[in-house]
């Protein structure tokens, strides 16, 4: 299995005295989840691991749970930036986009599992309260479905765009949370390897019949 990623913590003050306590803050956050979990999470730890003031805290994020919607607002940009990135790579091959895509999707979660607890843990409810959140995961969202369009408009596919991109996306996310969460040990393949098989199995069964 690929090692989890871990969130380094940040010197103390550091991004405080570079006048980027945002992120410090945002940094601090990710390394308290990755030790102690996403639903744990508090301000106050949060403002100790960043060396500064729980007050200080409060300049940027008036509650854990905008700490929490700002989290999964970078974790979906980087969610979009490892999709567009893939797709990019097959301009001209519908097929071997959406399974590019499929791969990335994994490997950005197993990559990044405290991220991952927050886009996708239901730990501080809708998104519709964080309007730029909710632009953010819409748009990777978008990218999944639309590597499906494409494998439609090419004829290599049949079916309804919206179902299989909902099947898409549940077979790769199911993937991820399996290999992050460590239910899936590993086997003889690699997440990698495991996300290009789970993702040709898709593409086989939908493929147009000659």
């Amino acid at each position: 299995m690929v090692a989890k990623k871990k969130a380094g913590t940040p010197s103390r003050k550091r991004g405080y005295h570079h006048g980027d306590l945002r992120n410090a803050l945002i940094d601090a956050a990710l390394a308290e989840i990755s030790s102690n979990g996403a639903h744990s999470l508090s301000l106050r730890e949060v403002a100790r691991r960043a060396g500064v003031s729980h007050a200080a805290s409060y300049r940027h994020f008036r509650s854990k749970e905008d700490l929490l919607a700002a989290i999964a607002e970078q974790g979906f940009m980087m969610l979009s930036q490892a999709l567009q990135s893939a797709l990019d790579q097959h301009p001209e091959d519908a097929v071997a986009a959406l399974n590019a895509s499929g791969v990335a999707y994994v490997e950005f979660g197993v990559g990044h599992p405290e991220h991952l607890q927050v886009m996708f843990g239901g730990i501080f409810g809708g998104f519709d309260q964080w309007p730029s959140l909710q632009k953010a995961a819409q748009h990777a969202y978008e990218l999944l479905r639309g590597s499906v369009r494409k494998t439609l408009e090419s004829g290599t596919l049949h079916g309804d765009e919206e179902t299989i991109a909902v099947a898409a996306w549940s077979l790769v996310h199911g993937l991820t949370q399996l290999i992050a969460g460590g239910e899936l040990k590993r086997g003889r393949q690699s997440p990698r390897g495991l996300a290009q098989t789970v993702t040709a199995l898709l593409v086989k069964g939908l493929r147009v019949k000659s």
